[in-house]
C-alpha cells in the first residue's frame, strides 16, 4: 500500500473534521464529495513531481495520479465508515481498514541472499547508532557475583527487548498466569500444563524442583534439579539429583532458568555466561538440556542444545519446543574487525555447530537495531530431528508464541511530524508459520499506537488480537490467519492509560485507572463484530485477575489504604457482570506477590485456589510462612484452611503450592511440605537443600 505524504494527511484531517460536523444528518457535504476531494488534492502544495523514469522507464504522472487516487479513496472510505459507525459510550467500531486506523508497510522486513548482505546491513545499523544509544541487555549480573565487563570497547550494544512476553494456551487452561517467571532458584514455581516452563513441575507422582546447593569438596555453587517422589505423602524422598553445573569452570557459569516436563522427557533451560581468559565477561548463550526420565531415579542426558543470545521466552506445544533468544551485536570500529561469528546466529546440538543460512535471516526495514530475535523449533520426541531456525535482525519488542505460529511486534514512529510537530507511533506485527521443523515468514501488518499495558496480544482459532494505545485513544484490532484486518474498536478508555489486557474465553478485559479500578469487558465471541459488553470495578487488583473458568474470574489485591480482598466475578453475562463473592484477608497476612504474579494456584478441576502468605503473630511478632487455601463453589469463596510451611519464617517462604489428590504440597527452595487438605495438618516434611 502506498503511503500518504504529510500535506495529504493534513488535508484529509481538515476534511475529516468538517465531515464530523455533518454526521448528524448523514449528508455528505459538497466539499467532501469525490470530485471535490480529488480536486483539492491535485491543488495541494505537497504534491511534488518526482521522476521515477530511471527505475521504471515511465514518467511520474502515473505515480502521482495513483497517490491522488489513494488519498481520495481513503477520504471517501472515511466518509462511508463514519456514516456507518456504531458508537457505544465513546467506543467506535472500526468498520474497515483506513489510513487512520492502520496500514500495511511496503516491506517491513526483507530477506537476504548472502552473508555479505547481512554484514552490510549490520554495518549500516551500527553506523547509524551513537555511543549514547548503546546499551546492553546482556549485562545482567549472574548470581555467582561475577560482573560482566560493560566497559570493554567492543561490548557496547543497543537496547534489547522488553520483558513483556506472552504465550498461547495449547489447551483450555486455568492454571498459573502465563507471565515470564523470575529466574530465582530459591523460588519454587508450579505450573500446570506441558507447554509452560517453570521452576517446579509435577506429573502427579514426582516433583521436579530447580534449586541450588553447595559442593562439599570445593565450596562451589551447584545448579541442580531435585527429583522428589511425593506419593504417598507420608513417605516423600529425593530419588535423584541432577547436577546441571558445579560452578568450578573459570570459562562459563550456568544458571538454570526453568524446566519443562513432557511424558518421559525433562528439559532444563539455562543461561550460560562465558568469560575470557582474563576473567572479563564475553557473551551469553541459552542452553536446553534434555533428559530421559523413564526411570526418575536414573535420568539420562540425551541432548544439549546451545543457542546464541539471552533467553527471551519459550513454549512447548505437543512435542515442539520453541526457544526464543536475543543475540546482540557488539559495536565495531570498521568492517575489518567484524567477523562472521559476530553477525550470523548459530546453535549447536551435542557440540555440532550450525550457522543459519542466509535464507533463514530477515532484516527489519524501519529503523532496525543491532540485535537479532533468534527462534529455533525442536521436536523433542525425535533425537535425530532437524532443527527449525529463523532470525530477524533489528526487530522485536514483544513476542507471542503459539503451537503453529508466532508473532513479533516492534514499535516505531513516523518519519514526518504532523502540524503540531508530533510524530505518530505505530506497531509492526510480523507473523511466522511453524510447519514441522520449518519456520516461514507469513505476513505483516502495521497498527496505529504502541502495544498497551504489557501482555496485549493473543491468538485464538487463527485470529490474532492486539490492543494498542496512542496519545488520544486505546485501540483493539483483530487480524485473520493471513494477517489481514478483520475488525476492531477505537476509543476504549479515552485519555486513560491501559494497565493490562487479558484474553479469557470469549472476552478481552481492559484494565485502566491509576489504581486499576476500571475493567472494560469486550465481547470477542464473534471476531468480525467485537463489542463492549460491560464494566466491572477492580480497584486495587492491577494485573491480578485470574481465570477460574471462562465465566468466573478472581480479583486479588487491595485498594490504597485497604486490606487485601479476594473477589469472585461472575461474567457469564458479560453485559451484566457482578461481584458474586468477596473475602477479606486478615491484616496479619501478607501475600507474597514479589515480581511473579503466578504465586496464586488455581485448580479449576478441584475448584480450589491457594495463596502463599507470611503471617505475623500479633503477640510475639514472629513471622510464619504459610499457604492459605480456598474453595470456589456455587458462586462463593470459602476458606478451606491455613497451612504453615515453616514455623520460623527466615526468607525461605513457600511461594508455590500444588494439590495432588487430597494432599497440598508447598514448595520452597529448601523444603517440600505435604499437608492433608481435609485435616489441615502436616503429613511430612522433606529437606531438599
Amino acid at each position: 500500500m502506498k503511503m500518504m505524504k504529510k500535506t495529504d494527511k493534513q488535508t484529509l484531517d481538515m476534511l475529516r473534521e468538517e465531515f464530523a460536523e455533518s454526521t448528524e444528518t448523514a449528508k455528505v457535504p459538497l466539499r467532501l464529495q469525490k470530485e471535490s476531494v480529488v480536486a483539492m488534492l491535485k491543488s495541494s502544495d505537497g504534491i511534488k513531481e518526482k521522476d521515477f523514469s530511471a527505475k521504471t522507464g515511465t514518467k511520474n504522472s502515473i505515480v502521482k495520479f495513483g497517490r491522488i487516487g489513494i488519498a481520495a479513496a481513503a477520504m471517501i472510505a472515511v466518509v462511508a465508515v463514519a456514516a456507518a459507525n456504531l458508537r457505544m459510550g465513546g467506543v467506535t467500531v472500526i468498520k474497515t481498514d483506513s489510513f487512520y486506523e492502520s496500514y500495511r508497510g511496503l516491506e517491513p522486513v526483507r530477506s537476504v541472499n548472502s552473508y555479505e548482505d547481512v554484514e552490510k546491513a549490520v554495518l549500516e545499523i551500527l553506523g547509524s547508532k551513537t555511543a549514547d544509544e548503546t546499551k546492553s541487555s546482556q549485562t545482567e549480573k549472574p548470581s555467582n557475583g561475577k560482573e560482566p565487563d560493560t566497559q570493554a570497547e567492543n561490548h557496547g550494544v543497543i537496547e534489547g527487548y522488553s520483558k513483556y512476553v506472552a504465550q498461547a494456551n495449547a489447551q483450555p487452561e486455568y492454571g498459573a498466569e502465563n507471565m515470564r517467571p523470575v529466574p530465582n532458584a530459591a523460588q519454587g514455581v508450579v505450573s500446570y500444563g506441558d507447554f509452560k516452563a517453570d521452576i517446579v513441575k509435577t506429573n502427579g507422582e514426582y516433583l521436579y524442583i530447580v534449586t541450588t546447593g553447595v559442593d562439599e569438596e570445593n565450596g562451589g555453587t551447584l545448579e541442580q534439579i531435585k527429583i522428589v517422589k511425593v506419593v504417598p505423602a507420608g513417605e516423600m524422598q529425593v530419588v535423584s539429583t541432577l547436577v546441571l553445573s558445579d560452578g568450578t569452570s573459570a570459562e562459563t557459569v550456568d544458571e538454570c532458568i526453568e524446566i519443562y516436563l513432557k511424558n518421559n522427557t525433562l528439559i532444563a533451560l539455562m543461561s550460560r555466561y562465558s568469560y575470557s581468559a582474563s576473567g572479563a565477561y564475553d557473551s551469553i548463550s541459552t542452553v536446553a538440556v534434555h533428559y530421559d526420565i523413564t526411570d526418575p531415579a536414573s535420568p539420562v542426558k540425551t541432548r544439549e542444545h546451545v543457542q546464541n543470545g539471552s533467553y527471551v521466552t519459550s513454549g512447548l506445544y505437543e512435542s515442539k519446543l520453541s526457544l526464543v533468544t536475543e543475540k546482540t551485536i557488539h559495536k565495531v570500529q570498521d568492517k575489518a574487525t567484524l567477523s562472521e561469528d559476530d553477525v550470523i546466529p548459530s546453535f549447536s546440538v551435542n557440540s555440532s555447530v550450525t550457522k543459519l543460512d542466509a535464507k533463514d535471516i530477515f532484516i527489519a526495514v524501519n529503523d532496525p537495531e543491532a540485535s537479532y530475535l533468534f527462534v529455533t523449533v525442536t521436536d523433542i520426541s525425535d533425537s535425530e530431528a532437524q532443527v527449525g531456525k529463523l532470525a530477524i535482525l533489528g526487530c522485536g519488542k514483544e513476542i507471542y508464541c503459539s503451537a503453529n505460529s508466532f508473532a513479533v511486534t516492534r514499535g516505531f514512529v513516523s518519519v514526518d511530524a504532523d502540524e503540531n510537530g508530533e510524530h505518530t507511533s505505530f506497531t509492526e506485527i510480523y507473523r511466522f508459520d511453524i510447519n514441522g521443523s520449518s519456520i516461514d515468514f507469513s505476513e505483516s501488518y502495521v497498527v496505529k499506537g504502541t502495544l498497551a499495558g504489557g501482555i496485549s496480544i493473543d491468538e485464538k482459532s487463527g485470529y490474532l488480537r492486539a490492543a494498542t494505545a496512542d496519545d488520544k485513544a486505546n485501540n483493539f484490532y483483530i487480524l485473520n490467519e493471513k494477517t489481514e484486518f478483520v475488525s476492531g474498536l477505537t476509543g476504549i478508555f479515552p485519555n486513560e492509560k491501559i494497565k493490562s489486557v487479558k484474553f479469557i474465553g470469549s472476552n478481552a478485559y481492559f484494565v485502566a485507572g491509576e489504581d486499576s479500578e476500571k475493567t472494560m469487558i469486550v465481547d470477542i465471541s464473534d471476531p468480525t463484530k467485537p463489542k463492549v459488553a460491560g464494566n466491572i470495578s477492580t480497584e486495587g487488583f492491577s494485573h491480578e485477575l485470574y481465570a477460574v473458568s471462562d465465566t468466573a474470574l478472581l480479583g486479588i489485591g487491595a485498594a490504597k489504604g485497604s486490606d487485601t480482598t479476594i473477589t469472585l466475578f461472575d461474567v457469564s453475562n458479560p453485559e451484566n457482570p457482578n461481584a458474586a463473592s468477596v473475602y477479606t484477608l486478615s491484616k496479619e497476612n501478607t501475600i507474597l506477590y514479589g515480581a511473579d504474579k503466578r504465586c496464586v494456584m488455581v485448580d479449576s478441576e478441584k475448584k480450589l485456589f491457594g495463596i502463599p502468605v507470611v503471617k505475623q503473630d500479633a503477640e510475639t511478632g514472629t513471622e510464619v510462612s504459610a499457604y492459605v487455601l480456598f474453595s470456589v463453589s456455587d458462586g462463593k469463596i470459602t476458606p478451606v484452611g491455613t497451612y504453615n510451611h515453616d514455623d520460623s519464617y527466615t526468607g525461605d517462604a513457600a511461594v508455590r503450592g500444588t494439590c495432588i489428590d487430597k494432599t497440598l504440597y508447598t514448595v520452597s527452595g529448601e523444603r517440600v511440605v505435604a499437608f492433608s487438605i481435609d485435616e489441615c495438618k502436616a503429613v511430612s516434611s522433606l529437606e531438599i537443600r
